[in-house]
């Protein structure tokens, strides 16, 4: 579920840019790549595990969780500015 998540929220980035939707996350993950190529390769990591969750390795969800999701968070708030809490 985190490669999935990850791959959704740097689509949320892009998307607007690009003018589209997808739901297929390799997709997602290459259109990502065209804007962030520095992070292209993490991305493509992403969308792999969340096709294929079980084959996750411990050390490539803590390099998403750690070093990805923290960026794209920091990203998304310079792009978008701060979201809103949900109530």
């Amino acid at each position: 579920m985190v490669g999935r998540k990850i791959v959704r929220s740097g689509f949320t980035l892009v998307m607007p840019r690009w003018g589209g939707w997808t739901s297929d996350l390799g997709e997602s993950a290459e259109l990502f790549g065209r804007y962030y190529p520095q992070r292209r390769e993490q991305m493509r990591l992403a969308s792999a595990i969340g096709r294929t969750p079980s084959s996750a390795d411990p050390m490539v969800l803590s390099l998403l969780i750690d070093d990805l999701g923290p960026w794209l968070a920091a990203e998304y708030t310079a792009v978008h500015g701060e979201r809103a809490p949900r109530p």
